[in-house]
C-alpha cells in the first residue's frame, strides 16, 4: 500500500470518528448525518483507491459502515431506548441505498478484474451488512448518555 491509500483510509476514518464524536456530544447530529458519512467514506475509497481490488472496496466500504453504525450505537447521546435504535436503522438504510450504488457503479467499471471476481464483491457487500445488521441489532440498547 502506497502513502496515498494509506492517507485515503485516514480520511475515511477519520470523518466516521469525527461523526461518533459529534454525535455524543451533539445528539442526535450523528445519526441524522449517517446516509452522508456513509455516502462521503464509499466515494473516497471507492473512487479513490482506483487500483483496489473490488472485494477489498466491498470489505472497507463495509467496515467504515459497520464502524460508523457501531459509535452511534455505543457512543451516541440521549437515551438508548428502541425508539431510538429504530432510528438509527433508518438513516443506517437511508445511508445504504446510495452506498450500495456507489459500490456497483464502481465495481461495473473495473475492467480488470474477472466477471467472478465482480460478482463476488457484489455479493459480499450485502451479506456482511445483513450479518452485522443481525448480530448488532440491539447493540448500545439500555446505555444511557445524558
Amino acid at each position: 500500500m502506497n502513502k496515498r491509500s494509506i492517507l485515503i483510509l485516514f480520511a475515511a476514518l477519520v470523518i466516521v470518528l469525527v461523526n461518533g464524536l459529534f454525535d455524543h456530544f451533539v445528539p442526535p447530529s450523528g445519526i441524522e448525518m449517517t446516509p452522508a458519512i456513509l455516502i462521503c467514506t464509499t466515494f473516497i475509497i471507492v473512487f479513490g483507491l482506483k487500483d483496489l481490488n473490488p472485494l477489498w472496496k466491498s470489505l472497507l466500504t463495509f467496515l467504515f459502515v459497520a464502524l460508523n453504525d457501531i459509535s452511534i450505537k455505543l457512543y451516541g447521546g440521549g437515551i438508548h431506548d428502541r425508539e431510538g435504535l429504530g432510528w438509527v436503522g433508518l438513516f443506517l438504510f437511508i445511508g445504504l441505498v446510495p452506498t450500495f450504488i456507489l459500490l456497483l457503479v464502481s465495481i461495473i467499471r473495473d475492467k480488470k478484474s474477472t466477471l467472478i471476481n465482480k460478482f463476488a464483491a457484489i455479493i459480499l457487500f450485502p451479506l456482511l451488512v445483513y450479518g452485522h445488521v443481525h448480530v448488532f441489532s440491539e447493540l448500545g440498547l439500555g446505555r444511557a448518555y445524558v
